[in-house]
């Protein structure tokens, strides 16, 4: 990570990898989208907390339906705060947070944790749907 600004970030490295949604103490990918928007920016995203993180086509379907309703748009140039889009399989269901161009933060269930990554090498490079920004960000 070296060369990487943490900035408001760094306070969520290292939260636990959770299954369940429970906010600071531990959450999955789409669970720490909600804990940085709501701690850093007041916007309070869904709740999906009857969703498995292994019911991928489940939370694909909630994301693309949020895309549809106009609560995220895709932007091809990211921006601090913009949500990272990845597929696992064949489903569009793995979220991070950017921190800047190329680094995002997201909770790795392999990790264990919310850890720090480059959105450009590795697993996310060949697995990368898009940048969102969401509407009140805009």
């Amino acid at each position: 990570m070296s060369g990487i600004e943490l900035n408001w970030s760094a306070g969520y490295v290292g939260t636990v990898y959770s299954d369940k949604d429970n906010g600071a103490a531990g959450c999955h990918c789409w669970g720490l989208l909600r804990l940085v928007f709501r701690q850093e920016k007041g916007i309070e995203l869904p709740d999906f907390e009857t969703v498995s993180p292994d019911d991928v086509d489940e939370i694909a379907a909630l994301i693309h339906g949020a895309v549809d309703l106009g609560l995220w748009r895709r932007v091809d140039r990211p921006q601090a705060f913009d949500g990272a889009l990845f597929r696992r399989g064949r489903h569009d269901s793995h979220v991070g947070v950017m921190i800047d161009r190329r680094h995002m933060l997201h909770s790795d269930r392999e990790a264990g944790a919310a850890i720090v990554e480059r959105i450009d090498a590795g697993r996310w490079a060949s697995s990368f749907v898009g940048f969102y920004r969401h509407k009140d960000l805009i």
